[in-house]
């Protein structure tokens, strides 16, 4: 009896999850972010369906990570922006915008705006922010790029991206 229960509660959920592998796919969506919005403020919609902003320079089909570095950035920023170096690759650009007219790109080409932080409500600036853009040129996720968590979460998107484009789903 004790020996029947025992196999019983071992084998039992090795089958379930030999069943739910063999029969399900685990799959992740990222969200489109800033919509395209007309002279006046309102957001563009089509139909039923809300239109996005796609940054005009990005659309090179590359995955890209955009960094906004301003004239001193800080230790953070720069050792942040070296993990998220990590996973450039021929389908994976990172890039990271300096000089003087980094504030100007960032705001019109870019359409950054300050995040403002869950914990602490203090604005993150856009020299401070990473940015994930889809093949398409859609923004596809705002990091603050001095925080740790946020880029943790950053490169765990960036991963998801890319299962999403080997796999030939959005």
């Amino acid at each position: 009896m004790k020996a029947g229960l025992l196999t019983l509660v071992l084998v039992l959920p090795a089958l379930i999850v030999l069943f739910l592998h063999g029969f399900a796919e685990n799959h992740f969506t990222l969200p489109y972010l800033q919509p395209l919005v007309d002279s006046t403020g309102k957001v563009v919609m089509n139909g039923q369906d809300t239109v996005f902003y796609q940054v005009p320079t990005a659309v090179e089909k590359n995955i890209k990570v955009v960094a906004f570095f301003g004239e001193n950035p800080s230790n953070q920023l720069i050792q942040q922006f070296s993990r998220v170096e990590k996973l450039a690759s021929d389908d994976v650009k990172i890039e990271a915008l300096k000089g003087e007219n980094v504030e100007k790109d960032a705001t019109e080409i870019y359409k950054i705006k300050p995040l403002i932080k869950a914990k602490s409500a203090e604005n993150i600036l856009y020299n401070e922010q990473f940015i994930l853009i889809d093949k398409e040129g859609y923004t596809r996720g705002v990091y603050d790029g001095t925080d740790p968590e946020d880029v943790d979460r950053l490169l765990a998107e960036l991963k998801i991206l890319i299962d999403i484009y080997n796999k030939g789903k959005d």
